[in-house]
């Protein structure tokens, strides 16, 4: 077994030379250039009023801060590289500039597509497109002489789109991986740095070698047969039957379908897929009286769920228990506002699919979604069966599972600490909540810790300990901290949890043990298995579920290890990396270990083992699911990328200087556009702080597209109900996974 360190890329990087007008026909979809050019050229109704493109806002946005040179034949200087600022909505036959003569002192006024023309012989392919501002000396530019400076890093989050394809070019199998690793130490050559040497440090030439264990898998328990995995990782659902279907017949429902799109579903294929849904649901063992409704929906999404979900109610005569919608496309911004309203407005789970996979109507897809459909109502997909003795889960235990989720760079947001508890003995479903944690802050406040875990333990002592039985083991799973932060997890959060646990018994000191586990992934260990050794690899050459390693890499002075839990579907495999920092309760080794690698077969929402223990991949969701609920109007848009957003530029002390600055810059451009002023072409301008926007010109394209639904007269009488205080502060509970 060889293993080692991997520094890996974490944002798109451009190599090569690329064309701006290419990254933008990428953000934008676009495959022709002179279509691109067509869809950003400034829209200019019969009155005359000029108004931007729905692209333009979008566009401005997203290439903010990178690097571009212009290049084109004649100009001296190439190399030399600009900071993209924003874009101006008027083309190069338009914008006028002032061009001063030395010799003569005499000032001429020109435009920039004539400037360009006379002084560089350029004539432009596409003048009447967009121009590209920078923020270095206010330097106005055409877009297509500009090229993207290489080697520098995408800041915006990927699309779905531009995700999906980063993911592809960065999953790289291990033998490639490994390659790739030789071959980079070939070029640094170690051995004859001079820094090194400098410091008498050697660094080895082959990789460490080491002994792993693999750890017997559990057997798979469902609610009519017993299925035994191997070590392949996988497995299905035909003619299985879930452990613990629904609690409660299935008898209020409805399904929406989004209409109006080229890939949108028809009434008819809704009808197919909901009869072969049903049938499926009643073989695994799901329990329901009545037919869904089917209804379509073309409106806003904020005054279509309610719509689906009053029609629901009346059709039925009761709360709906779950809503089904049909999406037309990967759309994430639609898909937070249809869970905001659910879960929020509404109070009911839902359930977002995509119409493609719909009309398909394969039984595996539909599987797959029972299974969350199932959790969703109470139901549990199946249990780990140990095949070891001593890994089964104590009697009286509660797992507690943590993770504090940070906000992107630019975004304004508190950070988001989640928790969940165990809600069987098995340790199989959970019930959470969440809460803001400030700004930044990695370890949860014991005030915040108290909040979510007070009510969820009394449930668990009314419930599974049944009024006389309190836990009296505690395992605390937390998810993404460093060593450095170790002690405040010991002395803050193990002993406000622990305060918490002696508060629901009404005692002054909890008389019961803790374990904690830090789960850690983002780190540079990889391990590569024998090639030829088929009882250690997979095909791809990824270690075999269940790999343990906990020798020559780990801590000498702790204990810690790292598992591989889960089949690697691409690329090169991760392990997490446990450390044990408290076991009060005394387990062995092989105890603990074989407990949480069995645990990872008891995920709900999936018919493989995942890569971390489950208590932590339900706060994690948790977490993610509360940014969607943050109370803001739909029509402030996706709050995600490197710019501020303007509801929380409202709060910062110098809103009225950057106002200012966008009067000033909106008037200078048009006034630009117009004519009626000179600007000598490099001279300075007010920067401009968002993007410029003609008077009288009607809202954004995204203000259009997206409604508030506060203000909407339809939603009058609905509110967000979780929501407490400010958009600074959030509080949410989650009761189901």
């Amino acid at each position: 077994m060889g293993l080692y360190l991997n520094l890996d890329i974490a944002h798109a990087v451009f190599y090569s030379r690329t064309s701006l007008m290419d990254i933008i026909r990428g953000i934008l979809g676009i495959d022709d250039r002179a279509k691109l050019a067509r869809v950003l050229e400034p829209i200019v109704d019969a009155n005359g009023v000029r108004e931007e493109s729905p692209e333009f806002a979008k566009v401005s946005k997203r290439i903010h801060g990178i690097r571009v040179c212009p290049d084109f034949e004649g100009y001296p200087l190439s190399q030399r590289s600009y900071t993209v600022d924003h874009l101006i909505n008027g083309g190069a036959k338009e914008y006028m500039i002032k061009i001063d003569d030395p010799a003569t002192g005499k000032s001429e006024r020109t435009s920039i597509y004539d400037y360009f023309r006379k002084k560089y012989n350029l004539n432009m392919k596409f003048p009447k497109t967009v121009l590209v501002q920078m923020t270095r000396s206010s330097v106005i530019f055409p877009l297509e002489i500009l090229f993207v400076r290489h080697l520098q890093r995408w800041p915006h989050k990927l699309d779905e789109r531009m995700a999906a394809d980063m993911i592809k070019w960065t999953a790289v199998k291990p033998t490639g991986r490994l390659d790739a690793i030789l071959n980079c130490q070939k070029i640094l050559d170690h051995a004859k740095d001079p820094n090194l040497k400098n410091y008498g440090m050697k660094i080895g030439t082959s990789m460490i070698n080491t002994k792993a264990r693999l750890l017997p898998n559990p057997e798979i328990q469902f609610g009519n047969i017993k299925h035994n995995p191997g070590t392949t990782g996988r497995w299905d659902l035909r003619g299985k039957k879930f452990l613990r279907p629904n609690t409660k017949a299935l008898e209020c429902w409805g399904i929406g379908f989004i209409a109006g799109y080229r890939s949108s579903i028809t009434h008819e294929q809704v009808r197919a897929w909901h009869e072969h849904f049903e049938k499926l649901f009643k073989q695994h063992g799901g329990v329901y009286k009545n037919k869904a409704l089917s209804i379509e929906l073309r409106d806003d999404i904020g005054v279509a769920m309610k719509t689906l979900y009053e029609k629901t109610r009346e059709a039925w005569g009761s709360l709906p228990q779950l809503l089904v919608i049909i999406v037309p496309d990967k759309n994430s911004f639609s898909y937070m506002r249809i869970k905001k309203s659910c879960d929020c407005r509404w109070g009911v789970p839902s359930q977002v699919l995509q119409s493609r996979h719909c009309m398909d109507n394969k039984p595996q897809y539909i599987s797959n979604v029972l299974m969350k459909v199932n959790a969703k109502l109470g139901g549990v997909t199946n249990r780990a069966i140990p095949k070891t003795p001593i890994s089964t889960l104590r009697p009286q235990s509660i797992i507690i599972g943590a993770d504090v989720t940070h906000p992107m760079l630019g975004v304004w947001t508190p950070s988001l600490a989640a928790m969940c508890i165990s809600n069987d003995p098995q340790g199989i479903s959970y019930m959470g909540g969440c809460q803001s944690n400030g700004d930044l802050k990695e370890i949860i406040k014991p005030e915040n810790i108290r909040e979510i875990l007070l009510p969820l333990m009394m449930e668990w002592n009314a419930t599974l300990g049944k009024g006389g039985k309190p836990a009296k083991q505690i395992y605390y799973f937390r998810d993404g901290v460093s060593e450095s932060e170790y002690n405040g997890i010991l002395h803050k959060e193990v002993a406000a949890i622990k305060k918490v646990a002696a508060e629901c018994l009404k005692v002054d000191r909890w008389p019961g043990k803790m374990t904690v586990v830090i789960a850690n992934k983002r780190h540079h260990l990889r391990a590569f298995p024998k090639p030829t050794d088929k009882n250690a690899s997979d095909r791809n050459g990824n270690p075999l579920p269940g790999l343990l390693v906990d020798r020559d890499v780990t801590s000498p002075h702790g204990w810690d290890f790292l598992l591989y839990s889960h089949a690697a579907l691409q690329g090169t495999s991760r392990p997490v990396h446990y450390t044990v920092l408290l076991d009060e309760i005394g387990h062995k080794a092989e105890e603990l270990e074989n407990m949480i690698y069995e645990h990872c077969y008891q995920y709900v929402r999936s018919t493989t083992p995942v890569s971390v223990h489950p208590s932590i991949y339900y706060a994690h969701l948790i977490s993610v699911r509360a940014r969607h609920h943050e109370d803001i109007p739909a029509s402030s848009g996706p709050q995600h990328g490197t710019r501020v957003p303007m509801r929380r530029e409202l709060e910062h002390p110098r809103h009225k200087e950057k106002e200012e600055f966008r009067e000033k810059q909106k008037e200078h451009q048009e006034e630009m556009l117009k004519g009626n002023t000179g600007h000598r072409f490099g001279e300075s301008v007010p920067k401009a702080i968002t993007r410029a926007q003609s008077p009288g010109s009607q809202a954004s394209s995204k203000d259009a597209r997206y409604k508030d639904d506060k203000k909407d007269p339809k939603l009058a009488g609905s509110r967000l109900l979780p929501i407490i205080g400010t958009g600074n502060r959030l509080s949410y509970k989650m009761w189901w996974i």
